[in-house]
């Protein structure tokens, strides 16, 4: 296959005048460029059309391996394999080690773990890359049918959306959106193309599945104009509203939040029913890290809409309460601790009242070291390793949260409240009470236990010392 010239016939067809303006600018702009690709028609035209299109040294392709249809599976990684080495590009791959042998899996499950892949790969300085993948109108169509079914919201509505932030800091970009997969197949025909078809499309073992092989045809039949592409342009109507109304949230949220977990009744109360739900979870979700359910949502907003004091169980020894006319807020039964900010001594195990202990070491780093790193071999939540050619750091010092803490970590552009973060990892509220918080010299931040270290320390090829922290529960 010769897959230099397939590439060249494929972009000579399409060119490139569709591509939406913030994703041909978002992609610019990015330093590295990943491509997701399973081997199936959707990936490698993406991977055609973009892999030369942009400079080798800053392209890698990604293959993760289910491993769920034996050796049809190892077989797709071995043609993506061979593609990436015709083109010259990077490639990298990993295979889903399950615990569990069973043959059924779900989608969520498989899903969580080609994301963890992802993360590997890119490792920690992820704010520089992208991931493009190739989702197109008839995904859409099927998503906003999955989504439906489930009684999503808005923001479920108008996924997968072109641009999203996913976890651990991932950018993910989708190009083809308002592409059919007649469209792409059409085209690599076209181009003399080849690609992997996957078996497993055709069973009815996962939902989606099911909706592809007898609810869109159906839909199809039914309707008057091509329904993949109507799905596709609600999408984004709907992704319009959403970004609007939570710019409008976001604005009200620091009138209602009155101070931090409590809640000004009377705003809440005048707000929107949609601002409503909002605040509450996002109350929830700030203070205790968990989630209410939708039965104890429409609860708490019958109360709010009665005017009635209510209190509701979030978690063991949490709850939402909340008095008329003047607030709504967390409340728990466990004490919160605290403690003196102290020196960390180097080579000794401090504990922390809570639980919780800590040991500071400083290490030599060789390629061996920094590879491992680089590949998010060390979890956030247990060891880090800080460049000592950054800046004078010792002595460190550890202390608890204080208002208004911030710091710029790994994978973001600017500085960051940690009150943010917590909530973007989901961290209890009581778990923030009691987290060590590591402090260099000049009392800047240097490290969080579940969060990414100060980048102003990260390490690069020219470190030879580092400091590592350590922590465990």
């Amino acid at each position: 296959m010769d897959w230099i010239e397939a590439g060249n016939c494929l972009r000579s067809n399409v060119g490139d005048a569709w591509l939406p303006k913030r994703v041909k600018k978002r992609i610019e702009d990015s330093k590295r460029v990943y491509i997701a690709c399973s081997g199936g028609a959707d990936s490698i035209f993406l991977t055609l059309l973009f892999a030369a299109k942009e400079s080798k040294d800053r392209v890698t392709v990604l293959h993760f391996n289910h491993r769920l249809r034996g050796a049809d599976s190892d077989g797709d990684e071995r043609f993506v394999r061979e593609l990436c080495s015709s083109l010259e590009l990077r490639f990298l791959s990993s295979s889903w080690k399950r615990s569990d042998k069973r043959e059924s899996v779900s989608e969520e499950a498989a899903r969580d773990a080609r994301m963890d892949f992802f993360f590997r790969s890119i490792g920690k300085d992820s704010e520089d890359a992208i991931i493009l993948t190739g989702h197109h109108a008839d995904d859409v169509a099927e998503t906003l049918l999955m989504r439906i079914s489930r009684g999503s919201g808005l923001q479920g509505l108008c996924a997968p959306r072109e641009i999203s932030q996913g976890a651990a800091g991932l950018c993910f970009v989708r190009p083809l959106l308002k592409w059919r997969k007649g469209e792409i197949l059409n085209r690599l025909l076209e181009a003399n193309a080849i690609w992997r078809e996957d078996d497993s499309n055709l069973t009815e073992q996962f939902f989606r599945n099911r909706l592809r092989k007898n609810v869109i045809p159906a839909w199809e039949a039914a309707a008057d104009r091509p329904v993949a592409m109507g799905a596709a342009m609600s999408r984004e109507l709907l992704e319009e509203d959403w970004i609007a109304l939570e710019q409008l949230f976001d604005h009200l949220w620091h009138e209602i939040e009155i101070e931090e977990g409590v809640l000004d009744w009377n705003l809440l109360e005048e707000a929107p029913l949609a601002i409503q739900r909002r605040s509450l979870i996002r109350l929830v979700s700030t203070c205790t890290g968990s989630t209410l359910t939708h039965a104890a949502i429409e609860g708490v907003l019958e109360s709010i809409h009665s005017r009635s004091s209510f209190k509701t169980s979030v978690e063991h020894g949490q709850w939402i309460e909340g008095v008329p006319s003047r607030w709504i807020r967390i409340s728990e039964t466990e004490a919160v601790i605290d403690w003196e900010p102290q020196n960390l001594p180097e080579g000794v195990e401090m504990h922390f009242p809570g639980g919780g202990k800590a040991v500071l070491r400083e290490v030599e780093v060789n390629d061996e070291l920094l590879g491992k790193i680089r590949s998010g071999t060390f979890s956030h939540e247990k060891c880090v390793y800080l460049a000592l050619e950054a800046k004078q750091t010792r002595p460190l010092r550890v202390r608890t949260w204080q208002p208004g803490d911030a710091y710029r970590p790994m994978g973001r552009e600017s500085a960051v409240k940690l009150k943010e973060l917590f909530i973007d990892r989901k961290i209890p509220r009581k778990e923030r009470r009691i987290s060590p918080i590591v402090t260099g010299s000049e009392g800047e931040i240097l490290w969080v236990p579940g969060l990414p270290p100060n980048k102003a320390y990260r390490l690069t090829a020219n470190t030879t010392r580092a400091l590592q922290l350590t922590y465990e529960k």
